[in-house]
Order: structure tokens, then sequence, then C-alpha cells
């Protein structure tokens, strides 16, 4: 099992450095959704402005959703859940790891997986069923769990983050580096 300290200076990370790499990370996720369904979206056909029209359409009346930014506010809210889900993730880490001198980075990548699997399988079986049928019935369900599946796997960047403290520019010299 390979473990990376939490912090650079080896001390525990404080819970702020954890909500900053989630949400980094969640934002990470959220770009990694944006690429495997635009790809998808290239090869397939499927419009990529009306899936993102359907995301809004799940809050706002179908007047807003099918307007002339329905499918900007599609992506302003799939962004914006996408870091509140790595917000939550930081914090869950935090709470797994408060213990720890170490970050696990195969605990972090099962974790956020089976988490953002478990966040899909709700969402495409009960949820959006209930609330926003067209969705379900519009976006596929592999290239959907596709998607949520490389959130999941984008979510180990996390690891990253926290070694550098929450600071983005730190972090990107941890992942070209390799070294804190």
């Amino acid at each position: 099992m390979i473990k990376h300290r939490e912090a650079v200076s080896g001390r525990k990370a404080p819970v702020g450095a954890w909500l900053k790499a989630g949400c980094v990370a969640g934002f990470a996720g959220g770009l990694a959704e944006v690429a495997v369904m635009g790809l998808y979206s290239g090869v397939s056909g499927l419009s990529s402005a009306t899936i993102l029209s359907l995301i809004t359409a799940t809050f706002t009346s179908d007047a807003i959703a099918f307007g002339p930014l329905g499918a900007f506010d599609g992506l302003m809210i799939h962004f914006v859940l996408s870091v509140a889900i790595g917000a939550a993730f930081g914090i869950l880490q935090y709470l797994i790891h408060k213990n720890r001198g170490t970050v696990s980075y195969p605990l972090v990548s099962v974790t956020g997986t089976v988490i953002l699997v478990g966040i899909w399988a709700f969402n495409f079986f009960v949820l959006l069923p209930q609330i926003n049928p067209a969705f379900v019935a519009y976006v596929p369900l592999v290239p959907s769990f596709v998607s949520k599946f490389s959130f999941g796997l984008s979510l180990c960047l996390f690891v990253r983050f926290v070694e550098a403290g929450g600071r983005v520019g730190k972090a990107r010299l941890v992942l070209a580096t390799g070294r804190n």
C-alpha cells in the first residue's frame, strides 16, 4: 500500500486544507465528467447542450432550462454540485484520516469511486426518475456511469492537494514532481 505524508511539514493538515483540497478535487472531478460526456456527445451525436439544459430543468422551469442560458446554467449547476461533493468528500476524508499519520491513495481512491458510483446509482435509479425522467430517458446509462466513475477517480488528486496544504500552486509542483 502506497502511503504519503499528510502535509509538507509532516504535521497533520488542518480541516481547512482538507476542505480546500476537496473543493479543488471536486472541480477536477466535474471537469472529468464534462470531458467524458463531451467526448461521448461528439462521437454519438448526443447534444451536450440538451444534457446541460436537462440539468437545469431538474432545478428550474422548462422555460428557463431551454431558454438562451439554459445550457450555461446547467454547466454552472454541475460545477456547483461537483465542488459541493468534493467539499463533503474532503470533510469525510479528514474524519477518516484524522488519527492517521499518512494519507492512503488506495483508501481515497476506493472511497471516492464507491461514493460517486453510489451517487450515480441513486440519481439514475431513484431520484431522477421521480423529478426529471426526461434526463434519464435522454442520457444513456453507460456513458453517464463512466463519467461518474471518472469523477470518482479524479478524487485521487485530492491526496496531492492535501499534501500541498490545500495550496493549488504548491499542488501543481507536487503533481509535477511527485515530491513535496
